[in-house]
């Protein structure tokens, strides 16, 4: 028993020595100090103040009646009276709504030819086109929502005259009109804000990201240098390469979880992001994500071999992992190597738990994404215990 409680004494002071000596090589490192500081602290801020309010009001689009009707002329009324958009200018060809696009003044184009009234009035069938510019997905969705909002309205309007033309009015017009009955309610984005999807996503891969390369760094220069993390087994009493795991995870984790805070609770609170959650349940999500984005580091900076790899990693791994999200495209789309692949980065169920968290306000809405990161959690321990002791073996053979 005494032998048991001396070896447990002995595994606490090493985890003990190992953390310590982690934080010194931490602070000690400019490089990583800069990443930890200016990522971790500077990046939340900077993504919340560009995107702002998230939406865009009043883009200025032009229109190029051809037609002249009473419905063409009620259509740009309603279109022009919509938050999304606003008709800057009358043009009475598509050429000249063109060169108005091309000089920056309009982000979009509404085209209603010349046969769109004769259409409506012969009860037939009638088109119209619309053009956006692409140069951000906002201009897209504010000329997609406005001119198919009013589209709808319209036909409403239209299908109402043409009953009341019949005789039929009141409910029996209404429920030819609308046989099934909705009720459009967006009770967390009513205001569609692109800064919803975004930003929830952004905080916690800047996490994930700043903690990688910053290990990363970390380890790369000590094998520059002909050290290891590792190389600590053969100075230190105890045995079993958890303990070095664990003291090193436990120096970042100190770190992390005060980024976390920063970036998931406060960050969000100053800039007035919507968020149902309570803070203890944000708090243990914050916990989770940290030990399976710190064990991830350590797993895959066992590759690390220099400190300059990090700079070409970031440039290319970051892109994936943030298309892997889902945040770009749905998860339910992707090919069967895309949806294995995000399987490896703890951000695939990270960002996905932050955003339904800050949404539906309880833990319960993300019970799939904490069993998927428990797991990943205890995977990743594993896995960088195993990397810590092949790198300790091959030491051993090099001396």
């Amino acid at each position: 028993m005494e032998e048991k409680i001396s070896y447990i004494g002995r595994w606490v002071r090493d985890a003990w020595g190992i953390f310590v000596n982690e934080l010194k090589l931490i602070v000690h490192d400019n490089g990583v100090m800069l990443i930890f500081c200016f990522a971790g602290l500077v990046y939340p801020l900077l993504y919340n103040w560009i995107y702002g309010y998230g939406v865009v009001d009043d883009m200025p689009v032009a229109v190029v009646d051809l037609s002249g009707g009473s419905y063409s002329r009620r259509y740009i009324r309603e279109v022009d009276a919509t938050r999304e958009v606003e008709i800057a200018y009358n043009c009475t060809s598509l050429e000249e709504a063109r060169q108005l696009m091309a000089e920056q003044k309009i982000h979009g184009v509404i085209l209603i030819p010349s046969d769109f009234d004769e259409k409506l009035n012969g009860l037939e069938q009638a088109t119209l086109s619309t053009y956006a510019d692409m140069s951000t997905f906002l201009y897209y969705k504010n000329m997609t929502i406005a001119t198919n909002k009013v589209m709808l309205d319209e036909v409403h309007q239209i299908q109402t005259e043409r009953y009341a033309e019949a005789g039929l009015t009141g409910m029996d017009a209404k429920q030819l009109i609308e046989p099934v009955q909705y009720d459009e309610s967006l009770q967390f984005n009513p205001a569609i804000s692109f800064t919803m999807f975004f930003v929830y996503m952004a905080m916690f891969m800047i996490l994930q990201q700043v903690m990688f390369y910053g290990s990363s760094t970390l380890a790369g220069t000590l094998r520059e240098e002909g050290r290891s993390f590792a190389q600590l087994t053969d100075n230190l009493s105890g045995h079993g390469m958890g303990r070095i795991v664990l003291g090193r995870g436990l120096a970042y984790y100190l770190i992390f979880i005060v980024l976390g805070v920063y970036g998931a609770l406060f960050v969000p609170h100053l800039f007035n992001l919507p968020m149902h959650c309570r803070w203890w349940e944000m708090l243990i999500l914050i916990l989770l994500f940290v030990a399976d984005i710190i064990f991830f580091s350590f797993t895959w900076s066992s590759a690390i071999a220099k400190r300059e790899t990090v700079l070409v990693l970031l440039l290319f791994v970051t892109p994936i992992a943030v298309f892997l999200t889902g945040f770009t495209w749905p998860t339910s789309s992707f090919p069967a190597f895309w949806k294995t692949l995000s399987y490896v980065f703890p951000t695939t169920f990270g960002c996905r738990a932050y955003m339904n968290l800050c949404n539906s306000g309880n833990l319960y809405a993300i019970a799939p994404e904490i069993k998927a990161m428990t797991l990943q959690t205890v995977v990743y321990f594993v896995l960088s215990s195993v990397a810590a002791y092949v790198e300790a073996r091959g030491f051993m053979k090099k001396s």
